[in-house]
């Protein structure tokens, strides 16, 4: 998604209108490589004294890190005085901009909305071309937040009076949520506090049991939960006084008695009819099965292109768009997942139930849906179940229809009801939130008591005391590896691989090396594992490819890092993450010296043989 504006002519226009230097920002790494690439031919160029200044610049940057000697952009910076900033370069040459912004060397960097934030790196003008950025797998409008990190970056502390916000025309941006951005106030930090099983046995080895709860009552997370659920009692508290009205009368609690009155006395003239076949649960989903709407069936996914019942069909049906093109009828009580996920579906009436730029656009986004969705909390009402027939043929013994209240019972019961189901969803909710973390936490109790990291009592067992050191992402199947001697004989480099195939958490697709027989067959196990452990903990994505490429830079001390990144489509910054994380969960299996001093010493070797070249450079 380029700007509409042609890069070089955006920058002349920058440089004759005195607001450089500049950033603009751009959606992707790719936008901001095109952009350098169409200065490749530019005939306008910097004068030789400041083409001189960027050089010396660059010579004093290089003399730290030397892997950026012969960085293939240096020509086109040195020439035109622009760069590019973003997630897919080297932390040195990322370095070696920022040093060169810093001096005023440069008349504009692209860059991608991650230089918005978290570096020191302030212009005179942001250039903004676009009011979305991609997140995952989808395009999402820029929160408020980041516009404003967005035009923060405009004006330099001591050198500009103002600072300039530049929007180009384009037609992706959509200039309502930009002045939304830059007029609203940004939204609330949400904590991202969780609760981990090492965490859990950290705490539980520096403090008594009885002492956690309140430790967790004072985190940031649980402060925020107990401002909604303070928001929530505000509400009771206005519930309550809309129930005075409907405050007690012959019967104490006239609601329920009302309601299961009502409810017997409706069903009593229907109860030979034919009732229909489905489930409390088909019938809470299939409310949720509009179209548009992710669902997992029994075979893969679909999307959902319209819901109905047919005559003479019991069950009620939906029309799933499946990947491929193919479009299903399916009973609702087939659909396993009800997903977090809903498109936009422009529906119409026949065969194939949505337009046809609708089901282009919903098939493009079902073979982009990412591998794990969050699921729908549906809750399953019990209302919908029938009443038993004992009640039923008990009707005549409810005192409703002789009752002096009854006329005031029947007109107010649908209030009434609607308001004491808010309070009691509102007193729930305010019970989850109060006590969520401890709630959170005594759960990762139980998991760890069960595979005998604590005892009964809460005390960390000789396996806990161990696995409390391994304080990474997927805690619990790494140290169920370890338990099942799953690395014993592992060399230095297929440690590395599978460390790797963990610690990666991006499946976007590309070309690899080879993964050798020995990773292959290792990775299988982990796998299992890891399957087995769903219940307790995400599996990680497990990617053979990806553990190739740590295994190969292991296993070949003479490969360099360019040998590396050709065997590779991934950026060099992309390997340099993967690596420098394999690096991390490495160093926590190296902590392990006094209980698996075998599995210490191939973690340490291999973190000996990763940490050469441009991961020498950093620390």
């Amino acid at each position: 998604m380029p700007p509409s504006i042609h890069p070089v002519d955006l920058i002349a226009a920058l440089r004759e209108k005195s607001l450089t230097p500049a950033i603009v920002f751009l959606t992707s790494r790719r936008a901001c490589d095109e952009a350098m690439e169409a200065f490749d031919h530019a005939r306008t160029v910097l004068p030789p004294e400041r083409q001189e200044a960027i050089a010396a610049a660059l010579e004093r940057v290089i003399a730290q890190y030397p892997s950026i000697a012969e960085h293939p952009l240096i020509p086109t910076v040195q020439r035109i005085g622009v760069a590019a900033h973003h997630a897919g370069h080297l932390p040195s040459w990322k370095i070696a901009i920022e040093e060169l912004m810093r001096q005023g060397c440069l008349d504009a960097v692209f860059a991608t909305t991650t230089l918005a934030a978290g570096v020191d790196f302030p212009a005179r003008t942001v250039v903004i071309t676009q009011s979305s950025i991609r997140k995952a797998r989808d395009f999402m409008d820029l929160t408020i937040g980041e516009v404003q990190q967005i035009a923060g970056r405009a004006g330099r502390r001591g050198k500009d009076y103002v600072g300039f916000a530049v929007v180009t025309p384009s037609p992706y941006i959509d200039l309502n949520v930009l002045t939304k951005g830059l007029t609203g106030n940004p939204e609330a930090i949400d904590s991202q506090f969780t609760i981990s099983y090492p965490m859990v046995l950290n705490l539980l080895k520096a403090h008594p049991h009885e002492q956690i709860q309140a430790i967790l009552a004072k985190s940031f997370a649980q402060f925020q939960l107990n401002q909604r659920a303070n928001v929530l009692e505000g509400k009771l508290d206005v519930l309550h006084t809309q129930m005075e009205p409907f405050g007690p009368r012959v019967c104490t609690d006239w609601i329920t008695q009302w309601h299961t009155f009502d409810q017997a006395r409706r069903q009593k003239p229907h109860r030979h009819q034919i009732a229909r076949h489905e489930s409390p649960e088909v019938t809470a989903r299939f409310h949720f099965m509009t179209p548009g709407r992710v669902v997992g069936l029994n075979k893969g996914r679909g999307i959902v292109l319209r819901q109905y019942r047919s005559k003479g069909q019991k069950s009620p049906m939906i029309t799933v768009l499946r990947t491929g093109g193919a479009i299903t009828e399916s009973p609702a009580g087939t659909v396993t997942d009800v997903f977090d996920r809903l498109f936009e579906c422009t529906e119409q009436q026949g065969y194939p139930w949505c337009t046809p730029e609708s089901f282009d656009e919903l098939l493009y986004q079902l073979t982009e849906l990412p591998t794990r969705l969050p699921l729908l909390p549906i809750l399953v009402s019990k209302e919908s179940e029938l009443i038993p027939d004992a009640i039923v043929q008990s009707l005549g013994d409810f005192p409703c229809p002789s009752c002096s209240s009854r006329p005031a019972c029947q007109k107010d019961y649908l209030v009434a009801s609607r308001l004491r189901q808010e309070q009691q969803r509102h007193v729930k909710s305010i019970q989850a939130l109060r006590t969520s973390l401890w709630h959170r936490f005594q759960e990762r109790i139980d998991v760890l008591q069960k595979f005998g990291y604590l005892s009964p009592t809460s005390h960390l067992t000789d396996d806990g005391e161990w696995a409390r050191l391994i304080r990474i992402d997927h805690s619990l199947l790494i140290t169920e590896l370890i338990r099942a001697e799953a690395f014993a004989g592992a060399d230095p480099a297929v440690l590395t691989g599978v460390m790797a195939s963990i610690a990666h958490d991006d499946d976007r697709p590309g070309a690899f090396p080879r993964v050798s027989t020995g990773l292959s067959s290792l990775l299988g196990q982990v796998r299992k594992l890891a399957e087995s452990l769903s219940p307790y903990e995400d599996p990680p994505l497990l990617r053979a490819d990806i553990a190739a490429v740590a295994e190969r830079w292991v296993s070949d001390p003479g490969l360099t890092w360019i040998g590396l990144c050709r065997s590779t489509t991934m950026a060099e910054g992309d390997i340099y993450r993967l690596l420098a994380r394999t690096l991390e969960f490495l160093s926590q299996l190296h902590t392990l010296r006094a209980t698996h001093p075998g599995l210490a010493d191939s973690a340490s070797r291999a973190i000996d043989l990763i940490r050469r070249g441009v991961l020498e450079e950093l620390p």
